[in-house]
């Protein structure tokens, strides 16, 4: 029989607290990272599935005259007018020409929405958040500014919600007053 001895309560008030803080911190060390891994020149890189509306492959892509050159183009996305971007050129990363394996990456939140352009679409993936190293000293410039973490296998785990209000995204269209 327990007794009821401020002491015995203490005790067990202690052990409690201790007990669910084990509890809190092996849920956030199981935390896991669902994102799509994909390629652009030659590198690798990653996105979190939330920021994702969709993936469509390339076709019918549109020039947009006088566009910042890091917009490739827009396309149609069943009757919805879509932004291209160009991480590559955005990036400051090596061009490469589009091939049959291109795929637009569609982005999407309640203010924003453009797709990114992918060389290629390797799959999805899911890593603990506490294996996502914070940055590479290789990754400098602009990158770096865009960059949430690095996986241990070197994928570039990209800021879904800093792509997202970049306001170097919006294109502001003057006309003639």
């Amino acid at each position: 029989m327990i007794s009821q001895n401020p002491n015995n309560d203490d005790i067990l008030k202690a052990r409690a607290v201790k007990l669910a803080k084990k509890a809190d911190s092996e849920k956030e060390r199981l935390k896991k990272l669902d994102f799509v891994e994909f390629k652009i020149a030659g590198e690798l890189y990653g996105i979190e599935l939330k920021f994702i509306r969709t993936i469509h492959p390339l076709k019918n892509l549109t020039y947009v005259p006088g566009a910042p050159d890091f917009i490739r183009g827009i396309i149609n996305l069943r009757g919805e007018i879509i932004s291209v971007v160009d991480l590559k050129k955005f990036f400051d990363l090596p061009d490469q020409e589009l091939t049959n394996l291109s795929q637009v990456i569609i982005l999407s939140s309640d203010t924003m929405e453009f797709g990114i352009l992918a060389d290629k679409i390797l799959g999805v993936m899911q890593i603990p958040e506490t294996k996502i190293q914070p940055s590479l000293p290789t990754l400098t410039g602009i990158r770096s500014a865009y960059l949430k973490g690095v996986t241990g296998a070197g994928v570039v785990i990209l800021d879904g919600d800093k792509l997202l209000s970049d306001e170097k995204m919006l294109i502001y269209i003057e006309t003639a007053g």
